[in-house]
C-alpha cells in the first residue's frame, strides 16, 4: 500500500472550475508594466531554508480577452481511465531506482483490447531498465508478456471490452545515466544526474494513446525534440531516498506530503507525466499569482548571491507568466507551479513542473532581454500547450512548440512592450527561419532547421493569423481550442476547427505560405 495514499489509488478533488471572461472586446494587447522589483530579503539563503516572497510587485492586470465557448476546465481525480500508483526507492549514491508501479486503465478505446500495452519512455535505454515482475490484477506474476522496442506488451486473461477494466503491477529497476554534454544528448538531462540532482523525468511505463485503425501510438525517439504522446491521468507517486545526504529536497507537481523524513509523496490530477527533480543543494523560493496559485523556484546556485537576485526573478517571470496566460488561454490546470533550474542545455516541460537551463540562471545579466525570461515563459506556457492540450509531439509537434513560442511574444507585449521589437529580432528573425511548420520531427537532422521552421516559422504564422483576425477573434480562438481539447489529443483538425467556417476559409492564404498540408480541413463547411 502506497503510506501517502492509504485506503485509495488517489483522493478525490473537486471539480475544478469553470472558466468566464468578460463580453467587452479589447484593443490589441500592447499594455504592459514595469520590470518587477526585487523584494529585499535580509537572511542569507542556506541550503536548509525556503525564503516566501509574500508580495510580488504590482503587476498591470490583463485585460480579458472577449469569451469563447468555455467548457469545464478537466477531470478531478478518480474521473480519469489511466491511473497511476508509484511507489520508488532511490539509491542516492548507486543511482539507482526501485519501482514498484500500479496502472488502473478502464478501455476508453471503443475497442476490444487484447493485448495492453505499456510504453517506455524512449528515454529510457532498454539496457538500463530491467523488469523483474509483471501481473494483471490480483494474479501471479505473467509469463506471457513481451518486453520490446520500448513496449511491454501484455496478454491479458481475456480481451478487454469497451468500458471494462484492468490493472496492471509492474516492479523494475532503472540504472540512471550521468547527464551527457552537448544539447544533442544533454536535451535529455531530466532523466540522469549531474553532481548537484538527480532527475526523473518520464521514469516508468505509461499507457499509451490509441487512435482507432493505428492501435497503440508508440513512437520512436529521435535525437532533438520529443517524441512522445502521453494521455492525460491521474497519479499518486511515493519516492523514498536511501543513502542520501542530509538536506535532500525533492521538487515535484501536484499536492505533496511528507510522511518521514526520506520520503516524499505527491498527488496530480489530470497531468500526462509526474517528474521530479532531488537535491541536496536546493535553494527554494516561493509565492503566489494573483489567482493565488502558489509558484515555487528550486535553484542550485553555488552561492547565495548573486543567485538569489536571479531566482527571485525567474520566480516573479513564472507568476507572471501564469497571471497573463489564464487571462489569454484559460484557467492553469494545477495546484502549483514548480521551476527547476535544471543541469542540462534549455529547458523542458511536464505537467505542473518545468525545468529552465542552469546556463540561462548563470548567464542573466539583469535585465527581461535575454534567455532566462524567454525560456521562462515559454515552458510555462507548456502547461497549456501540452500538460493541458496534449498532441503527439513526434508527428505534429507545431501545436505546443509553435504556441509555446508565439506565448513568449504575447508574454513581451503585455509586460515589456518596448522589447517587442528586440523578440522578433532576437527570437526569430535572426535565424532567418524557413521551411514549413506542420512537419513531424522525423524530418530534421539538427536542432536548428526543426526549431527554425516549427517554433520560428510556427510563431510567424500565428502573428500573421492574429493580424488577419483580430484580436478578439484570435484569443477567442486559442481559448476555444484550450477549453476543448482539455485532456484530450489534439490533431491538426481540432486545432483549426476550433475557428468559425468563415474565419478558417478567410486565412487560406496563411496557412498555404506555411503549412505543408494547407486544406488541414478538408471539407470546411462542415465544421460545426
Amino acid at each position: 500500500m502506497n503510506p501517502c495514499f492509504p485506503g485509495a489509488r488517489l483522493c478525490a478533488l473537486a471539480t475544478m472550475f469553470f472558466y468566464l471572461a468578460a463580453c467587452a472586446p479589447e484593443p490589441p494587447v500592447r499594455t504592459g508594466s514595469p520590470l518587477p522589483q526585487p523584494v529585499t530579503l535580509a537572511t542569507t539563503l542556506g541550503a536548509s531554508q525556503v525564503i516566501t516572497v509574500a508580495a510580488r510587485p504590482p503587476q498591470a492586470t490583463p485585460t480579458p480577452t472577449p469569451p469563447a465557448e468555455l467548457l469545464p476546465g478537466g477531470p478531478a481525480c478518480g474521473a480519469s481511465s489511466v491511473v497511476y500508483t508509484v511507489d520508488a526507492v532511490l539509491d542516492w549514491s548507486a543511482r539507482t531506482v526501485r519501482v514498484m508501479q500500479q496502472v488502473a486503465f478502464t478501455n476508453d478505446t471503443g475497442q476490444v483490447l487484447d493485448p495492453v500495452v505499456l510504453a517506455i519512455p524512449g528515454v529510457i535505454n532498454l539496457g538500463d531498465f530491467t523488469l523483474t515482475r509483471v501481473a494483471v490484477g490480483d494474479g501471479p506474476p505473467l509469463r506471457d508478456y513481451i518486453l520490446r522496442d520500448s513496449q511491454i506488451i501484455i496478454l491479458l486473461p481475456a480481451p478487454l471490452e469497451p468500458g471494462s477494466a484492468a490493472q496492471v503491477s509492474l516492479e523494475f529497476s532503472l540504472a540512471l545515466q550521468p547527464i551527457r554534454q552537448g544539447y544533442r544528448h544533454g536535451h535529455t538531462g531530466y532523466l540522469g544526474y549531474s553532481a548537484r540532482q538527480i532527475n526523473l523525468g518520464l521514469w516508468f511505463p505509461q499507457i499509451p494513446a490509441y487512435r482507432e485503425g493505428n492501435g497503440w501510438i508508440v513512437r520512436e525517439q529521435w535525437p532533438i525534440g520529443e517524441s512522445f504522446v502521453l494521455r492525460s491521468a491521474d497519479y499518486a507517486v511515493t519516492l523514498r531516498v536511501e543513502n542520501g545526504p542530509d538536506g535532500l529536497r525533492v521538487a515535484g507537481p501536484g499536492t505533496f506530503s511528507r510522511p518521514d523524513a526520506q520520503s516524499w509523496c505527491f498527488e496530480l490530477c489530470g497531468g500526462r507525466d509526474v517528474s521530479l527533480s532531488v537535491s541536496d543543494q536546493f535553494h527554494l523560493l516561493t509565492t503566489s499569482t494573483a489567482n493565488g496559485i502558489p509558484v515555487e523556484v528550486f535553484t542550485v546556485g553555488d552561492s547565495a548571491g548573486g543567485s538569489l537576485e536571479t531566482a527571485r526573478y525567474a520566480l516573479h517571470t513564472a507568476a507572471n507568466a501564469i497571471d497573463l496566460f489564464e487571462t489569454r488561454f484559460g484557467p492553469y490546470p494545477f495546484p502549483r507551479m514548480v521551476v527547476v533550474e535544471g543541469d542540462f542545455p534549455d529547458g523542458m516541460e511536464f505537467s505542473g513542473l518545468v525545468f529552465v537551463s542552469e546556463s540561462w540562471f548563470r548567464t542573466w545579466g539583469g535585465t527581461a532581454n535575454d534567455w532566462l525570461t524567454l525560456i521562462t515563459a515559454h515552458e510555462v506556457s507548456h502547461q497549456w500547450w501540452y500538460a493541458a492540450v496534449g498532441n503527439d509531439q513526434s508527428r505534429d509537434p507545431y501545436l505546443d512548440e509553435a504556441l509555446a513560442t508565439y506565448s513568449e511574444l504575447i508574454f513581451y507585449e503585455h509586460y515589456y512592450p518596448d522589447l517587442v521589437d528586440w523578440w522578433w529580432a532576437f527570437r526569430v528573425n535572426s535565424y532567418t527561419p524557413s521551411g514549413y511548420v506542420d512537419v513531424p520531427v522525423t524530418t530534421f537532422e539538427g536542432p536548428r532547421p526543426y526549431i527554425n521552421a516549427v517554433y520560428l516559422q510556427g510563431a510567424r504564422m500565428l502573428h500573421e493569423m492574429r493580424l488577419a483576425l483580430g484580436d478578439a477573434v484570435f484569443f477567442a480562438w486559442l481559448q476555444r481550442y484550450a477549453s476543448l481539447m482539455h485532456g484530450a489529443i489534439a490533431e491538426p483538425g481540432d486545432f483549426w476547427r476550433a475557428l468559425e467556417p468563415g474565419q478558417y476559409a478567410a486565412t487560406h492564404a496563411i496557412r498555404q505560405r506555411y503549412l505543408a498540408e494547407a486544406d488541414v480541413l478538408k471539407d470546411p463547411d462542415s465544421i460545426p
